[in-house]
């Protein structure tokens, strides 16, 4: 199960899951291209709404990752060490979090996050 929360305001968003589902979503990213179907929200508080979907795609024109909203889709692009830099902290924040613990993945924090990306938040689900 993953889910991705969103807030139109601040452009912040939180994807949570179980530790299966941000490890699986982990081993996605390492392929080419791909969707993520999402568990829907009816109560995302305090964020604005749930997404449906998560899209992603290997571009070797870049070398950053690109994290951004488009409507009800999370839509992720990078060259292919950015988008294996965000998979291995994906599956290291399933593997060793405790219940409580999130982590942000957001530009200048990490130099492998595009300028234009979201502010990312990753937790697991409660």
């Amino acid at each position: 199960m993953l889910q991705v929360l969103y807030s139109g305001e601040t452009k912040e968003l939180e994807l949570s899951g179980t530790r299966q589902g941000l490890l699986a979503f982990g081993q996605l990213l390492r392929g080419e291209a791909g969707s993520f179907d999402l568990s829907a929200n009816p109560c995302p508080s305090p964020y604005e709404r749930s997404l449906s979907e998560i899209a992603f795609r290997e571009d070797p024109e870049r070398a950053t990752v690109s994290i951004v909203t488009e409507a009800q889709v999370l839509r992720i692009k990078g060259g292919r060490e950015a988008l294996d830099l965000l998979a291995d902290n994906l599956e290291g924040f399933a593997s060793e979090a405790g219940a409580s613990d999130h982590c942000h993945v957001d530009s200048p924090t990490y130099d492998y996050v595009a300028p234009e990306s979201d502010p990312l938040e990753i937790a697991l689900a409660k």
